[in-house]
């Protein structure tokens, strides 16, 4: 690399050190409430300051801050308001940023700043920051965790149209979606598949805030919800049983249990269908893929696989490689079936 390539890299590296203050200014305007309280109409700091009883000089250099990430826009009169991407905040707009940002700095921050841990002991950050696990936490932390359920319906949604592509549902009458949260990939089948039925199964506190979510998509009275735990046993019958992104979340072990409760569960003629980002042979490849897996290591001690450690999996838990679809989205489809 000659000396101009090496000081571009450099500059790019001190921008992605640097991006923490831009991620810190959103978060405290979502926190706050801004982007739902400012609504359509300039504001002046005192006005503003006045409305949430913050310190006017404070809260002026914080909304300078905004703008220069184009969150808010500066008026010639001194005044503020929000621009269509600070808009774009409000909890429950179809960006959902708002809660994006919620997730990442309250559950996430820390654990990846804390990574060293991991290193030395093995064990997810999280676990060593919030003194339990991920799901746990969500659990006893009710807003943080029905933040990310929401985001996740919502986020997958809107995302499913290439898996729907790739999912053949030919002779299909009932898709179980497992460990499907508040049922963002079922409601997106089931739309594109007005004569199938669908199966939620998810632990019981987590499908309670389903129903909402499946009705506003027009489907919950095609979907039966399931409460249990996959790791133990999945009692649902279904021609086509669905793992979105679910087994990156667990190490080999219980990723094994849980494909073990799917084979039990699968009646001869049912198929299963693995969505997930495969983790390349060389990290250059996908480097998403990469990312997901260092996530996974930090917050869940899960991890991104290649094709053939699924596969190994599969075998382990008497089922069979069938098909691999490769969709636009950078997700695979790897079915298989009952060996």
């Amino acid at each position: 690399m000659n000396e101009t390539g090496e000081k571009h890299a450099e500059e790019r590296l001190r921008a992605a050190i640097e991006a923490y203050h831009a991620s810190a200014l959103v978060y405290a305007a979502v926190k706050l409430g801004l982007p739902d309280r400012m609504g359509a109409r300039p504001w002046t700091a005192p006005a503003l300051a006045a409305e949430f009883g913050l310190s006017t000089p404070h809260l002026l250099r914080f909304l300078r801050g905004l703008v220069t990430i184009g969150i808010c826009e500066e008026r010639s009169d001194g005044s503020f308001a929000l621009t269509d991407l600070g808009r774009s905040l409000k909890l429950g707009s179809p960006s959902r940023l708002g809660e994006k940002v919620m997730i990442v700095v309250e559950q996430y921050w820390r654990p990846w700043a804390d990574l060293v841990s991991t290193l030395q002991t093995g064990e997810p950050a999280f676990e060593h920051v919030f003194g339990t696990d991920v799901w746990a936490w969500r659990n006893e932390n009710f807003r943080g965790g029905d933040i990310f359920a929401a985001y996740l319906a919502s986020e997958t949604f809107a995302g499913a149209g290439p898996i729907i592509e790739a999912l053949d549902l030919a002779g299909v009458g009932r898709v179980a979606d497992i460990g499907g949260g508040h049922g963002g990939l079922l409601a997106a089948i089931l739309q594109a598949h007005p004569d199938v039925r669908g199966i939620l199964f998810d632990l019981p506190e987590t499908i309670i805030g389903a129903k909402k979510f499946l009705t506003s998509h027009g489907v919950f009275d095609r979907v039966t919800l399931a409460g249990g735990d996959f790791l133990a046993e999945i009692p649902v019958e279904a021609d086509l049983y669905v793992l979105k992104s679910v087994l990156q979340h667990w190490d080999d072990v219980a990723a094994r249990a849980i494909l073990g409760s799917c084979r039990d569960a699968m009646p001869a003629r049912a198929k299963l269908a693995i969505i997930e980002r495969l983790l390349p042979e060389q990290a250059h490849d996908d480097p998403s893929a990469v990312m997901t897996d260092l996530h996974m290591m930090v917050i869940t001690g899960g991890r991104a696989r290649t094709l053939q450690e699924l596969e190994r999996l599969l075998t382990q838990a008497k089922l069979a490689l069938s098909k691999v679809t490769a969709t636009s989205s950078g997700l695979s489809v790897i079915e298989a079936v009952p060996a």
